[in-house]
């Protein structure tokens, strides 16, 4: 079964569907190992950018060998993730123990990296039925009224992030549709428990890249968010069916995350939001992130405290915490995004992997959502 991108808080507001690659290294087709000390290794100066492959084009003249990156190397930002520029992180991989949602309870696990350089073959995609529950940002404890649409991605072998122009379907909750039967109280936001409401929509293709948007059905309450990367394999079917949590989030939390980190949102320009996770799908402790460059958004990409409850931003964090999220504010909408996450081996100090690469649409007034959870089938 596969759920939810986001959880609460900001986690659920940004649902990022992500990528482990190879690594943010010297990389081509027929090499897709790591190599210890490439992409800036630990010294914190620039190198000559490593030939890291474009894994979302597999072939041709669309790998990140011939691509320009965004911005220049920077002694803040010395590693080549794909032609985004990222920072190294301070912290070492680690799995995110003990929470409510995509978490371990083993005290010895280690995040698992299989997926970086061999992702799973793509299969036969199939139509099923999709269901699953429409979980909350923050604002709210009822997910009534939320409209929920499926689109597929136009072009995943050659990237730009533009979605189908009609929905595979759509479904709104309403008050009368059940309720997620998981325990919520632990949610400050709800500490009698919350109500996510059931939506279910048939008609969906396996194995192809999704996009869910969540969005107003008309009570003036929720934003828009389009949650990217979502992929369901032939192995998650179960009975005709697959399951996929969705996220919403109230308007006025937009305004909250943004205020705290000292901005506000400008008309016209979009918001991002994303977690990273290993290929067991595991939250991740100590990754970085960037999204085209820093001067792609206002302000720096920042990262979220270990609250799951109640996780709020933290300018001074330099890569996430054991919740795995992170986000950025005031982005242009109309043009591609790539959002490279990056992180430092827990076995091998000083070497840096990249924990994914994906590329997005931004959208006026909109959470753009992308969790990095794996390189996947078509990104070889």
């Amino acid at each position: 079964m596969v759920t939810a991108s986001m959880a609460k808080g900001w986690e659920s507001f940004g649902a990022l569907s992500l990528v482990g690659i190879a690594s943010v290294v010297a990389c081509s087709s027929n090499n897709p190992v790591p190599a210890n000390g490439d992409g800036g290794g630990t010294t914190g100066t620039c190198s000559p950018p490593p030939s890291v492959e474009d894994v979302n084009a597999p072939a041709g003249p669309q790998q990140c060998s011939t691509c320009s990156p965004t911005a220049q190397c920077t002694s803040a930002q010395p590693l080549d993730a794909c032609c985004v520029w990222v920072a190294e992180s301070k912290d070492a991989l680690a799995d995110g123990i003990n929470l409510h949602r995509y978490s371990t309870t083993n005290p010895n696990a280690v995040p698992d990296l299989s997926c970086l350089a061999s992702p799973a073959a793509l299969g036969t995609p199939q139509t099923v039925t999709l269901t699953g529950y429409v979980w909350l940002f923050s604002s709210g404890v009822d997910s009534q009224g939320v409209q929920v649409d499926v689109y597929t991605e136009n072009h995943p072998q050659t990237p730009d992030g533009t979605i189908s122009a009609t929905s595979l379907g759509t479904y709104t909750t309403t008050a009368t549709d059940p309720i997620d039967p998981v325990d919520t109280t632990w949610n400050s936001k709800c500490p009698n428990g919350c109500s996510y409401r059931q939506y279910t929509i048939p008609n969906i293709p396996t194995e192809t890249p999704i996009v869910i948007r969540t969005s107003d059905a008309g009570s003036g309450q929720w934003a828009t968010l389009y949650d990217y990367n979502i992929y369901f394999k032939n192995s998650d079917v179960q009975n005709g069916q697959v399951s996929y949590d969705a996220t919403a989030v109230a308007g006025p939390d937009l305004a909250t995350v943004a205020g705290t980190v000292g901005l506000t949102i400008e008309n016209g320009l979009g918001l991002l939001a994303g977690e990273v996770h290993d290929c067991s799908d595991i939250r991740q402790f100590g990754a970085t992130v960037e999204a085209g460059s820093p001067a792609a958004h206002q302000g720096p990409i920042f990262y979220f405290t270990e609250d799951e409850s109640d996780p709020l931003p933290s300018l001074q964090a330099g890569d996430t915490s054991h919740l795995g999220l992170f986000g950025a504010l005031n982005l242009q909408p109309g043009t591609p995004i790539r959002v490279s996450a990056t992180g430092q081996d827990p076995a091998n100090p000083g070497q840096f992997l990249m924990m994914g690469t994906y590329v997005v649409q931004i959208y006026p007034g909109a959470v753009t959502a992308i969790s990095l959870r794996g390189r996947r089938p078509w990104q070889l």
